[in-house]
C-alpha cells in the first residue's frame, strides 16, 4: 500500500473521496507531487503541513482577484515591469496573478520568493521532512501524517514527538519546492521566477517596478520595530516610482490592502482597498 501511495496519484485521489480515509492524511511526500492535480488532496496538504514558522502553506485560488485587477491597472502603464511577489505560501496566488497577465498580453519578468519553500526530504516508510535548519518538520508513517497537530490521528502526534528528537545529520534524498503544482510548472517554462528572498535581510537594490507583500507584514506576526525594518528593506528593492502593494486578508475573506508609489525615495499612498493596510500610518513615516 505504501508503494502504491508513493508512485500513484490516481490511486491517492481515489483515497481522498473514501468518507473515512479523507480524515487522514494519505498524501505520501514524492518526487510525484507536482503531477498531483486533485485540489481537495492539495488542499489537505497545504492545511495540514506546519513549516519551520509554524505557518502552514494554505492559501487559496482567487485570493486577491480584487487586487490582482487594480495591480494590473498600475502595471500596464510601465515600461518594462519587473515583478515580485514576498512570502507566497504555496504560490498559487501568483498563479491567479500571473495568468491574469498573460490574459491581458502584459509582458513581465514575474518573481516569487517565500523564505519558507523548501524542504529536505528523507525517504522510506518513516519518511522525514526537514527544514534547512535541519529540524524536523513533519513525517509519514507508512502513508498516514504525523505532525505536532492530527486531529485526526491523534497517536501520529506521539509518533511525531519521538521522532523530532532526530535532527538531519548528514545526507538526504532530495529537495522539494511546496509550491502548488501550477506554479511548479510555471517555474519549470521559466514563466515564474523563484528566488531566494529574506524580507528582513536579503537586499536588492532598485530592481522591481511592482512589489506585492500581503499577509505576512502583519501586527500578529511581528513587532512594529520588526515590520519598519521589513519595509525599509523592501523599498530598497523597488525602482522610483515603481509601486508597493501591501495589506492583509481578514477571517471573513476581505482584503484590506494600500497601493504606494515610491517618489524621491519616500513611499506615497495612491489608494486604500476596503479599509486599507493596517500598517500604512508606519509606512507615512517612513
Amino acid at each position: 500500500m505504501v508503494k502504491i501511495a508513493l508512485k500513484n496519484i490516481s490511486f491517492l485521489k481515489k483515497m481522498s473521496k473514501i468518507p473515512i480515509l479523507k480524515h487522514f492524511f494519505i498524501l505520501k511526500i514524492s518526487e510525484n507531487f507536482s503531477e498531483i492535480e486533485s485540489d481537495s488532496i492539495l488542499n489537505k496538504f497545504y492545511k495540514d503541513i506546519y513549516v519551520s514558522n509554524k505557518t502552514s502553506k494554505k492559501t487559496s485560488k482567487n485570493r486577491f482577484s480584487d487586487l490582482d485587477k487594480i495591480s494590473f491597472e498600475l502595471i500596464k502603464k510601465t515600461e518594462n515591469p519587473i515583478i515580485h511577489d514576498v512570502a507566497v505560501s504555496n504560490g498559487i496566488s501568483s498563479s491567479d496573478f500571473c495568468d491574469l497577465l498573460k490574459s491581458q498580453n502584459q509582458k513581465c519578468d514575474f518573481y516569487i520568493s517565500d523564505k519558507y519553500s523548501e524542504v529536505l526530504v528523507k525517504k522510506g516508510f518513516i519518511t522525514k521532512v526537514f527544514g534547512k535548519n535541519k529540524q524536523l518538520l513533519f513525517a509519514y508513517i507508512g502513508c498516514f501524517f504525523a505532525g505536532d497537530k492530527n486531529t485526526f490521528f491523534p497517536i501520529t502526534v506521539l509518533l511525531f514527538r519521538i521522532l523530532q528528537k532526530n535532527k538531519l545529520r548528514n545526507n538526504y534524498d532530495y529537495r522539494l519546492l511546496l509550491f502548488h503544482p501550477k506554479v511548479l510548472q510555471k517555474i519549470a517554462d521559466n514563466t515564474i521566477k523563484f528566488i531566494e528572498y529574506d524580507i528582513f535581510k536579503t537586499e536588492i537594490i532598485k530592481n522591481f517596478t511592482f512589489v506585492r507583500v500581503m499577509n505576512i507584514l502583519n501586527f500578529g506576526y511581528f513587532s512594529e520595530k520588526k515590520i519598519i525594518s521589513g519595509i525599509l528593506n523592501i523599498k530598497k528593492s523597488i525602482k522610483e516610482k515603481g509601486i508597493l502593494l501591501v495589506g492583509r486578508t481578514n477571517a471573513d475573506g476581505i482584503n484590506n490592502a494600500s497601493f504606494f508609489r515610491k517618489e524621491n525615495g519616500k513611499l506615497v499612498k495612491i489608494k486604500d482597498i476596503n479599509n486599507g493596510s493596517e500598517i500604512k500610518s508606519l509606512i507615512d513615516k517612513l
